[in-house]
Order: C-alpha cells, then sequence, then structure tokens
C-alpha cells in the first residue's frame, strides 16, 4: 500500500499567493508520500490557461516519480438559480472525468450535492441526489471511468437529531452506489461526524469501496486533522479495510495551508509518518 494524499495539502501561503505545483510536489514528497489525490475545483477551469497547468501538473509528477492516483471532482457548486453557473458547473466536472483517464488516476470522488436540513424526506432526497448524479455517472461511464461517491458529513454529535442528510448512512450511500453502479469513497471523518460505526459501515460498503479519505475530528467539525489528533478508533477502521480487502493506497486528506509558515513543514512531516503508521499497521508490521 502506498502513502497518498491530496493536492491540496499546500495550495497558499500566509499572504494568500498561490503556491506552484512544483513546490507542493517537493513538499509532499519530502513528507514522505508517493501519490496526490487531485482536487480539480470547478474554479480552475476558469484560467485561461487550465489546460497547460493540468500538463504541467502531470509532467511536473512524472518527473518527481509520482503519480496521480485519484481525482475529486468539483463540490464548489454555484448558487441554485445561477443557470450559467451551473453550465459551467456541468462541464468542469465532465472535464474532471477526462482527466482522470488522462492522468490514469484509479477513479474520482464525487460529493451526491446534497445539504442538512430539519425538513427531511428520505425518498426526496434521494431521488434528488439520484438526478444530479446521474448524468456524470453516464458520462464516467462512456470515458471508462470509474466515479466513487462520497459518504458525506451529518451536523455534528451534539445537533438536533431533526437535522439530517442524504449520504450520510451508509445504507442509502450504498443503494445510491447500486443504482448508479459506481463505487464509495469511505471518508473517515465524514463517517465519524455522521456517528456512522466504521466496523459495520466498512463492512457493509465492502467490494464497492473504491478509495479512502483519511483525516481525524472529534465527531462535531470537520477539521480535517491528521490521524491521532482526534478521537477516531483507527484500529477499528483498519480492520474493517483489512476485512473487506481493501486494495487502494491510503490516502490523506488534510491541508498545511491554515497553519504559521513555520509550522508546516513539521506537521506534514507529522501526516507523512502518520499515514506511514496506518500502513504498516494495516499489513500488520506493528
Amino acid at each position: 500500500m502506498k502513502a497518498c494524499v491530496t493536492s491540496r495539502i499546500l495550495n497558499r501561503r500566509a499572504d494568500g499567493t498561490p503556491v506552484p505545483f512544483t513546490e507542493v510536489i517537493s513538499f509532499a514528497k519530502e513528507a514522505g508520500f508517493e501519490e496526490f489525490d487531485m482536487t480539480l475545483p470547478a474554479r480552475l477551469y476558469r484560467q485561461a490557461d487550465w489546460e497547460r497547468e493540468l500538463d504541467a501538473r502531470g509532467e511536473a509528477l512524472a518527473k518527481a516519480g509520482m503519480r496521480v492516483k485519484y481525482v475529486h471532482l468539483p463540490y464548489d457548486y454555484p448558487a441554485a438559480d445561477d443557470a450559467e453557473g451551473w453550465a459551467r458547473y456541468d462541464e468542469a466536472v465532465r472535464r474532471g472525468v477526462d482527466w482522470t483517464r488522462r492522468y490514469g488516476a484509479d477513479c474520482a470522488a464525487i460529493h451526491p450535492r446534497t445539504f442538512m436540513t430539519e425538513d427531511y424526506d428520505l425518498e426526496r432526497e434521494y431521488e434528488d441526489a439520484l438526478a444530479f448524479l446521474r448524468p456524470f455517472c453516464e458520462y464516467a461511464h462512456g470515458a471508462d471511468v470509474v466515479l466513487a461517491i462520497e459518504i458525506m458529513r451529518g451536523a455534528g454529535r451534539s445537533a438536533p437529531a431533526r437535522i439530517r442528510r442524504f449520504g450520510t448512512d451508509t445504507g442509502d450511500l450504498i443503494r445510491m452506489a447500486d443504482a448508479l453502479d459506481e463505487g464509495i469513497c469511505w471518508d473517515t471523518g465524514h463517517a465519524q461526524i455522521s456517528m456512522q460505526d466504521p466496523c459495520r459501515s466498512i463492512f457493509r460498503v465492502g467490494r464497492r469501496l473504491r478509495m479512502v479519505h483519511i483525516n481525524d475530528n472529534f465527531g462535531e467539525d470537520d477539521v480535517h486533522l491528521a490521524p491521532f489528533l482526534g478521537n477516531l478508533p483507527w484500529d477499528d477502521v483498519l480492520r474493517a479495510l483489512r476485512e473487506v480487502g481493501y486494495a487502494g493506497s491510503m490516502n490523506v486528506e488534510v491541508s498545511c495551508s491554515r497553519l504559521p509558515e513555520a509550522l508546516r513543514k513539521p506537521y506534514a512531516a507529522y501526516m507523512g509518518a502518520a499515514c506511514r503508521y496506518l500502513i504498516d499497521r494495516f499489513e500488520g508490521k506493528n
């Protein structure tokens, strides 16, 4: 198993200016990561040179002896009544699917676009999410690209029970993945906030599990901490991944960009060490 990390591990300097991708690669490699989960937001395609930028990223990764293992498709949604914005978003997702194939990535994560609400109707929410995802899944099937529908975060363990969201329950997610003939992305942090027992949830996902997002929290907010800095039951997660025969990478979805610059490299080094520790535990080496 290889150590993978989000391309958002480092994206902004302290002054807000973007970090060149070649520096992101060096930063991640120095921390011990071998692969990337490439986030491709819709806003990326508003850059005049977006295609050249993505080509350059692939070339730089190859030169560094790394690869794009996964892609994360856009989830920066426009306003509900922004028809032009939705047309651009639709195009961005399809471009993301095209680049998943072009990079040779194993699969791409996609969100079902659901929201927390007190006015919750399961069948309505299911049909809305299905209608949102179906065109993208059909496009991906035509491109021979596998999508992994991501488990969503809930409102938090201390939030009122009446606040609910589709995509937080493992059974609902499995139902949708099967209807669309797609896989599942199991996000450790989202599942923790949504109060999904990791063993039971991952066992139920089983063969549908195509990728994981590894991050920690305390069950209340999606803070994306490095492993062991929250209270996730990591032994349970690893045991379940072994039992279902998970064959993907240990994919850490944590950023250093909010930290002071002096703390970014030490935190990244910890992230890499924690990832390697999880891999060793998964492989029975410690």
